[in-house]
């Protein structure tokens, strides 16, 4: 029955990558393989700074899996049969949010006319198949973690530390840390920031990052002020 159910799996997939490459004009994955192997990605400000993912703090790399894909590192490339896989074997649907945001931002940077409605979701499920056979899960972090946007006008979490805590990358705590990661779902700082900050906490102690001690601490801490300029060093 497996096997019977993946012919159309196979099928529909050739039919997808057909319709991207002739009807949607997606990246190819050579014009993937061209793209810088340092550096931003795609950029979609012209002048934000970049931070190599080596020296970024370890707690931060860590703690951005923990919460957004903790399989991110070891799942399989996704191709349509590989999900399907998967929920057979009662591993549920693979965590793609890295991916996806890296897909997404480099959709409208390489391709600003491509894919909208249904052409969309199309696309972009190609072209996230491309990018994970073409880059580096370590290249992908990399993107996710300088081209995402993070509000206040922040691209990447090099700008995003002084715009919103007024210190640089390395002299977050672990609060910071922690506040810093939500940013990538919640751009805009709110009222429920301490909520938000508390759910990428639990994720870090779950994962074994911190321990409860440094939990209670970072929960404890005030919150930079939502309006106005960011705390000061």
């Amino acid at each position: 029955m497996l096997s019977l159910a993946v012919v159309p799996l196979l099928y529909a997939e050739g039919y997808a990558i057909w319709y991207a490459e002739y009807h949607l004009g997606l990246p190819t994955e050579a014009e993937i393989a061209a793209l810088p192997a340092t550096g931003h990605l795609c950029p979609l400000e012209a002048g934000s700074p970049y931070v190599a993912l080596a020296d970024m703090p370890l707690l931060l790399r860590q703690a951005v899996i923990a919460s957004a894909g903790a399989d991110f590192q070891t799942r399989p490339n996704l191709v349509l049969p590989a999900m399907a896989a998967a929920i057979v074997k009662g591993d549920g649907r693979p965590d793609t949010r890295i991916t996806f945001a890296v897909t997404r931002h480099c959709l409208h940077a390489l391709a600003p006319d491509c894919c909208r409605g249904l052409d969309w979701h199309i696309g972009s499920t190609v072209f996230m198949g491309r990018l994970e056979r073409t880059l580096s899960r370590e290249r992908i972090l990399d993107a996710y973690l300088n081209d995402s946007y993070l509000g206040r006008n922040a691209y990447g979490v090099a700008a995003a530390a002084p715009a919103h805590f007024g210190k640089p990358l390395t002299g977050l705590d672990v609060g910071e840390i922690a506040l810093l990661i939500a940013r990538f779902q919640t751009p805009s700082p709110s009222e429920r920031d301490s909520a938000r900050r508390s759910y990428i906490l639990d994720r870090m102690l779950t994962a074994g990052l911190i321990d409860q001690a440094q939990a209670t601490a970072a929960r404890a801490a005030p919150l930079p002020p939502i309006d106005g300029a960011p705390r000061k060093p």
